[in-house]
């Protein structure tokens, strides 16, 4: 719902105080919305950029959350309250070593509250300060019982990262149902460890029911499935031949756009990436949604009316398209001297690779693949929201991965170049895929490259933890565990599994 600055009061204060009676009621939009109308008023009202920061943080717009965060510090001080909503945000980041010692401040502050706590302990564990972890959460586990307070989902996420994980899960086992979906994800995963199958596959389809219903998340398939069939009748071989392209600004680093679903091995071929000095980590940036926006505001709608590009006097935009992704690109501090490219690794931008290859016709594009079932095994054991919420039942997860695979086969045909990159392949020589990889970007392989493991970067997805070790092979045919309870979705992902070289008698 839009405001009007007329339905803003002139005492700012009270509109604020309208934006947190919003925020309690659960009408997060229309609160944010109240605190961009005062900002636009008021500039200096730390209390606005303080909340607006903490909504853009819940709906996962990370960097704008922590630039409104930081401006709320700057102008009302060392509030704790915003310590600790920035720290969360830099977690989620991967930017731990800023986040940790935020966190710890915010705890120390507040000793009541027991979530700034539980963040500092996932700091210091992604930081591989385990025994300080540990001693942080022994508090917290102490101050939560007296209060009755349930952090037992918390404790899990610490002992699914620890050497004595099985400790953890005898834990959760003890309990008839956990308490969220989340929890029981969890679960789910060390069942998983334990061998213990059937039960890891009992936890992740009713926790993914739990969290989808918690959150009050759905998939539409039969708008998802006709949306993809508009954009693959306008992205045509002949449509694309005849739409303009915009030219290459050489004077900023180029984006490397890293493609597959989630839990394909984006995270990990980034890592591989951004080791090479040349090449800056850019994580899953939100700019591919927000060009779709843009476009359709420029054109009337989208993709419809971009065939309007064909006309001289309408060929310009798909420079306004490049500029925009740049400038917001430039706001994340991706286009600082000190690189030549920047990765972009948003699941499922594959969807709208044509509208990228028009602002960016000479962007290396890179699809990771990977068995379909592999990758559905790893989606439901993990709280995932892309793909329009796809991943929250194994149907739904195996249908949208149908639908990507036919979307990049159709943009295959329509002439988009792109380099398939196998998880599996790399897996089994690292450093022949490497080269190969390198050699289509363009540059030669790092030493680094070889090592990528070592990397000091903390990704911030669910693949943190694997990405800095050894490559191994233990994810491969991890389906082959969960075959009887795949089977219904094996006919879905038939064509995925053909055009990728799979099969289910491996």
């Amino acid at each position: 719902m839009a405001v009007s600055p007329q339905s803003v009061p002139d005492d700012h204060s009270v509109a604020v105080a309208h934006a947190r009676q919003l925020t309690m009621q659960g009408r997060s939009r229309e609160a944010e919305d109240v605190c961009r109308e005062v900002l636009s008023l008021d500039p200096g009202n730390g209390i606005a950029h303080g909340m607006l920061g903490m909504r853009l943080s819940e709906r996962e717009s990370l960097v704008a959350g922590a630039w409104h965060l930081r401006r709320a510090i700057e102008i009302e001080g060392r509030h704790p309250e915003l310590f600790a909503a920035l720290g969360h945000n830099l977690i989620r980041q991967g930017q731990v070593d800023e986040a940790e010692p935020l966190l710890r401040e915010a705890s120390a502050a507040m000793p009541e509250a027991l979530l700034p706590r539980a963040h500092h302990a996932v700091a210091l564990e992604r930081l591989g300060r385990r025994d300080e972890a540990w001693a942080v959460f022994a508090t917290l586990k102490a101050d939560a019982a007296r209060t009755r307070q349930d952090v037992t989902g918390q404790e899990a996420l610490l002992w699914e990262g620890s050497p004595n994980w099985r400790d953890g899960l005898e834990a959760l086992d003890r309990l008839a149902t956990p308490t969220q979906g989340a929890t029981q994800l969890t679960r789910g995963r060390l069942r998983d460890k334990a061998g213990n199958y059937a039960g890891a596959w009992a936890d992740f389809v009713e926790g993914k029911r739990r969290v989808a219903e918690e959150n009050k998340l759905s998939y539409d398939r039969a708008g998802v499935a006709g949306h993809l069939k508009k954009l693959q009748g306008f992205f045509t071989a002949e449509r694309m031949a005849g739409l303009p392209r915009a030219t290459v600004r050489g004077d900023v680093p180029q984006p490397i756009f890293v493609l597959g679903f989630p839990r394909s091995g984006t995270t990990m071929t980034e890592q591989l990436l951004t080791s090479h000095p040349a090449i800056r980590a850019g994580d899953e940036l939100p700019f591919t949604g927000e060009l779709v926006e843009f476009a359709a505001g420029q054109t009337g709608r989208f993709p419809d009316g971009l065939a309007s590009l064909a006309g001289a006097d309408r060929r310009h935009l798909v420079t306004l398209f490049r500029d925009f992704y740049l400038a917001r690109a430039e706001q994340y501090g991706l286009l600082a001297p000190g690189a030549q490219w920047f990765t972009d690794k948003m699941p499922l931008n594959d969807i709208y690779l044509p509208l990228l290859h028009l602002a960016f016709p000479q962007a290396k594009v890179i699809l990771v693949r990977r068995h379909p079932l592999d990758i559905l095994v790893s989606v439901m054991g993990h709280n995932l929201t892309h793909g329009f919420n796809c991943g929250f039942d194994p149907g739904t997860a195996a249908a949208h991965l149908a639908l990507v695979s036919d979307a990049m086969q159709a943009w295959r045909v329509a002439g988009i170049p792109f380099h398939d990159f196998s998880y599996e392949a790399f897996v089994r020589d690292q450093e022949g895929e490497t080269q190969r990889l390198m050699a289509y970007i363009g540059v030669e392989v790092d030493p680094a490259q070889h090592r990528f493991h070592e990397n000091k970067r903390l990704a911030p997805t669910p693949s943190y933890g694997q990405v800095r070790q050894p490559l191994y092979d233990k994810s491969i045919g991890r389906w082959c565990n969960y075959r009887e309870m795949l089977a219904p979705v094996v006919p879905t992902v038939a064509d995925a599994l053909r055009r990728g070289g799979y099969s289910v008698m491996e």
